[in-house]
């Protein structure tokens, strides 16, 4: 796991700030945004969710989370522009996991996707 100090909303601003992205990252991350605010409002307002139920689905979302920082550390790290593009395309899979598997736990619960 990554260090705590680099929260997921830091990175997200990161990538959004970046010249070495492209237009598909950018939306992904719009959709990541909209995918955690809706998870969010689910958590808060469902009382039919149980701790646990409400831990496993923190849990599913820190493990997406990790999975584009990490793309990005890797993107930020490259030193070949072959390896940025290899690592883009990665952050680019990440993150579309991440949209995905956040609209996945909102159906899943009933929530609105």
């Amino acid at each position: 796991m990554l260090e705590q100090e680099e929260h997921h909303d830091a990175v997200l601003a990161e990538i959004l700030l970046s010249k070495r992205v492209g237009l598909v990252h950018i939306r992904l991350v719009g959709d990541v945004i909209s995918a955690r605010a809706q998870l969010s409002m689910v958590l808060q307002g469902r009382l039919g969710l149980s701790f646990d139920q409400r831990a496993e689905i923190v849990e599913e979302v820190i493990g997406l989370e990790d999975a584009y920082r990490e793309a990005w550390l890797k993107v930020t790290s490259a030193s070949y522009p072959q390896k940025r593009t290899e690592y883009l395309a990665a952050l680019e899979c990440a993150l579309r996991n991440a949209v995905e598997g956040m609209f996945g736990i909102l159906r899943r619960v009933g929530g609105s996707s």
